[in-house]
């Protein structure tokens, strides 16, 4: 279960990380579900808000994604202490 977690935890990051390192790339992508049609027929301006707002989703779910990291770590260590206080 701790280790499914993690790598939950991992894709999450890797995948948030794609997205804030190349926000065009990943707007080239998701011009069709965001405005039905093809990044190269958005005016300059839809370009730079779709890049914006798929730049803050990464970031929000990195931060989502760390916190949630953090706290699983927090929580096997918190077993792992308790498991080797009931050994001893």
């Amino acid at each position: 279960m701790s280790y499914k977690a993690l790598g939950v935890a991992s894709l999450g990051l890797i995948l948030a990380g794609c997205t804030a390192m190349d926000p065009q790339g990943a707007a080239r992508q998701q011009a069709e579900t965001y405005y039905g049609r093809p990044y190269d027929q958005l005016s300059g301006r839809e370009k730079m808000a779709l890049e914006d707002h798929l730049a803050r989703q990464s970031n929000q779910a990195w931060n989502t994604t760390a916190h949630s990291a953090s706290g699983v770590g927090r929580l096997l260590q918190g077993v792992g202490v308790l498991v080797f206080s009931a050994k001893h």
